[in-house]
């Protein structure tokens, strides 16, 4: 191999690996955009769930207080109260028993223009059952009620 071959594979060597180093360099500032638009969307996501965390921990909050201090009914709290704690992960629907049970036995009534529908006398037949189950449930469900609220301002 002549001293002009070992320059000319040199030179070819020199620019093969400038080549590679330049795509290595393209490809990694790509990797870095990417890498920074993920983190740029898990961040949004864990704001948007702490925002939905916090709205439901404030309805919770307001429904609780407004029971406990009896500007709500009972039934319609637990009703509320129901579908708030099952979208909500951070609260364990086994801990509050009574608000399921007597969801169970609230969930069958009508309501809306279903109710608006019903005769004065169905009207009045499911008032008294519910007034009945209210009154079952009265004393565990403030309980329950108290503890939750305790649970989300904590």
């Amino acid at each position: 191999m002549s001293q002009n071959e070992f320059y000319i594979y040199c030179a070819i060597l020199v620019t093969i690996i400038f080549i590679l180093s330049i795509a290595v360099s393209f490809y990694y500032i790509k990797l870095q955009k990417i890498k920074k638009v993920k983190d740029e969307y898990v961040k949004e996501l864990t704001k948007n769930e702490q925002e939905r965390h916090d709205y439901l921990f404030e309805s919770i909050r307001t429904i609780c207080m407004a029971f406990t201090q009896g500007q709500v009914e009972a039934s319609e709290a637990c009703i509320r109260l129901r579908m708030l704690i099952d979208r909500n992960e951070l609260i364990e629907n086994t801990n509050y028993p009574t608000i399921f049970a007597m969801y169970d036995k609230l969930k069958h009534f009508k309501t809306h223009e279903v109710r608006n529908a019903l005769s004065s006398k169905e009207k009045f037949s499911e008032d008294k059952e519910r007034f009945q189950v209210e009154e079952d449930f009265k004393e565990l469900f403030m309980h329950e009620c108290e503890v939750l609220l305790k649970e989300v301002n904590s």
